[in-house]
């Protein structure tokens, strides 16, 4: 029975989830500088503040706020200068000295430096003057000039980060931005979730046979985007147009339970030498879905394949790269970061722009027969900060040219009254970033 969109994207999500839940050695520290794109398997926590003490945020002089009360170009305030503290020096005791002959304390004070006792702001150097004292014989006192305001140029311990607090919350990506905090504290390794890994095969006689020169486009594909989400993917090979061959491949890599997912294209419609489906079936494989209502991809198949002691997850994508390709980002891309212990992606809704420099193809964007149709295209931005959507103009999952511009994924919906209404007379569209990251670098928008 075939399915919708959503009907089989649940599927997909469950089956993760339940694969999540029962994965073997399901979580393993990993050093810091290698854990970019991984997920955490828990949140890391601050184990301390950031910064640990109160500090200077200037190059200046610690003072006594209430001091400079009465500070101006015409009456300066003169104070006496205590002492030094550079950063990663521990202030000294004594330096929170009272007034001597009616001169007020201050302390020299670096950027970074810890603030001594007493003291609860900082004026800088360069807002300073050094004089003389009223008695003639100090050489080492300042002016101030104007009032400092309490708390001036003074960090305070925990304003950045306090002790406690998640740096990095279970179920996000690791980003080379996470490093900087990470690192500052100290932290040397990180758990994460176990990186999936996934055993990717084309498909096909045209591609193994020398003669016809097709050159595989899935394999190389699959494998890169898989890898840039920062799972462990292996390139298996192309598999021939042959029961025994592709029974005898799958059958072996599921008993190897290395992987957590397999993954072919091609073979999975109804020709003649389309033999994933029944090649599954003599293996006993629980088919969850073979074919949804969506376009391109409509005979996508997902299931689970028996091993020795569990089942790896089984996507069978279609051949035409387009269709593969949009299987992969709206199906798979989805089971994986459930795997991963990773929410649901949320699209990004923008106004769809109708393209009118150049003719329609035959692959309209108008969803028929209750389909989802997805569509490549290009997700820009106006000066304004509109978002705005418009379709790649060609749009056969066999030409690949205009993947060199595209940058995201179009969803039509089967039921358009679901959508919420847009602005500006252009309907609204939720569209996912063609990287399987979520990252997207928005173009320009330009003029119809």
């Amino acid at each position: 029975m075939t399915l919708s969109y959503a009907a089989g994207l649940a599927k997909v999500l469950e089956v993760a989830r339940q694969q999540h839940n029962t994965r073997q050695k399901p979580e393993e520290n990993v050093p810091l500088q290698d854990a970019i794109g991984g997920v955490p398997a828990r949140a890391v926590l601050s184990p301390r503040s950031i910064p640990e003490y109160d500090t200077s945020a200037m190059d200046g002089y610690a003072i006594r706020s209430h001091d400079t009360t009465t500070a101006s170009p015409d009456t300066p305030v003169v104070f006496r200068v205590m002492g030094t503290v550079a950063a990663g020096d521990e202030p000294e005791n004594g330096l929170d000295a009272g007034p001597e002959d009616g001169v007020p304390p201050c302390v020299e004070i670096m950027t970074g430096a810890i603030f001594p006792e007493g003291y609860d702001a900082c004026v800088k150097v360069e807002d300073t003057v050094a004089v003389r004292g009223p008695d003639g014989r100090c050489a080492g006192c300042i002016a101030v000039t104007r009032r400092i305001l309490s708390g001036e140029n003074k960090r305070f311990a925990g304003s950045d980060i306090r002790q406690g607090h998640a740096v990095l919350k279970q179920g996000d990506t690791v980003q080379p931005a996470h490093i900087l905090p990470l690192a500052s504290l100290g932290v040397a390794e990180v758990p994460l979730v176990r990186r999936a890994r996934v055993g990717v095969w084309s498909t096909g006689k045209e591609m193994t046979n020398g003669k016809a020169g097709t050159k595989d486009a899935n394999g190389p594909y699959l494998t890169a985007a898989i890898k840039e989400m920062g799972l462990e993917a292996e390139f298996l090979g192309v598999l021939d147009d042959d029961l025994a061959t592709l029974r005898s491949h799958i059958r072996k890599a599921a008993d190897a339970e290395r992987y957590d997912l397999l993954l072919t294209s091609g073979a999975v419609s109804k020709g003649r030498f389309d033999y994933i489906r029944a090649a599954l079936d003599e293996m006993g494989t629980e088919i969850m879905f073979h074919g949804l209502y969506i376009r391109p991809g409509h005979p996508v198949l997902f299931g689970l394949v028996p091993s020795k002691e569990s089942k790896a997850a089984f996507f069978g994508l279609p051949g035409n790269p387009g269709a593969a390709a949009a299987c992969f980002r709206l199906l798979t891309v989805p089971y994986l970061r459930a795997l991963q212990g990773q929410p649901q992606e949320q699209p990004i809704w923008a106004s769809l722009r109708q393209r009118t420099d150049k003719r329609q193809d035959a692959h309209s964007c108008a969803s028929k027969q209750n389909r989802d149709i997805f569509r490549h295209g290009v997700l820009s931005t106006s000066p304004s900060g509109g978002l705005f959507a418009e379709a790649s103009n060609e749009q056969s999952p066999a030409k690949l040219g205009p993947f060199r511009a595209a940058n995201c994924w179009i969803r039509f919906r089967p039921e358009p009254d679901s959508i919420p209404p847009g602005t500006d007379s252009l309907p609204l569209v939720e569209c996912y970033p063609i990287s399987p990251t979520g990252a997207i670098r928005l173009a320009p928008c330009l003029p119809n």
